[in-house]
């Protein structure tokens, strides 16, 4: 144990410590070497495969200032950042591509459907003209019907006039004043 951990306390019983809490402190302290061993060995074999990689630069006797197993750590620490940095470069490179391409298919996707919209729109347009020209022939051709009506209760109107009048001398009754109303109201809506 280091001396910045500190010394285990357990509880006292009757018969001296707690036993089930002092095994779980060993159990845990020989995990805890277990790993620093680990640890440990696996720093050492990297050391080792350094020193036989011919990529790793080592400094002759008397070069610097650093052992020569420091400047292997620091030669490798270099080349492994190196290895980040381009991976990173890489992963932006094509997180990027992935980016354009989602916005150009979000673009084309928008194009697709302001076109479709546009067109449905049109659609819609002309439907409309369509319907409104229809109703436009359908109500000359019910003002057409209201005047040809209208003429023909004018002829009836007539004609009972005449046979109401025993008198041929005496001049014909004038309409009475809603068959006046009426034949102005047609030509009004025929103007229209």
């Amino acid at each position: 144990m280091s001396s910045d951990e500190e010394t285990p306390t357990f509880p006292t019983t009757f018969r001296g410590y707690d036993r089930q809490e002092v095994d779980e402190y060993v159990r845990s302290a020989r995990v805890k070497a277990e790993r620093l061993a680990a640890a440990l060995r696996e720093a050492e074999q990297r050391l080792d495969e350094l020193a036989a990689d011919p990529a790793v630069p080592l400094p002759s006797p008397g070069s610097g200032t650093m052992g020569a197993r420091v400047e292997r750590i620091v030669a490798l620490a270099e080349s492994e950042a190196r290895e980040i940095r381009e991976q990173a470069v890489e992963e932006v490179a094509q997180l990027r591509a992935e980016l354009e391409q989602e916005a150009d298919q979000a673009r084309r996707f928008r194009d697709q459907a302001a076109k479709a919209s546009a067109e449905e729109s049109r659609r819609m347009v002309e439907r409309a003209e369509k319907d409104v020209a229809k109703l436009r022939e359908t109500r000359a051709e019910l003002l057409e019907q209201l005047v040809k009506i209208g003429q023909t209760v004018d002829l009836v109107t007539e004609r009972l006039t005449e046979k109401a009048t025993p008198k041929p001398r005496d001049p014909a009754p004038k309409p009475p004043a809603a068959i006046a109303e009426a034949k102005a109201r047609l030509s009004k809506a025929a103007a229209d």
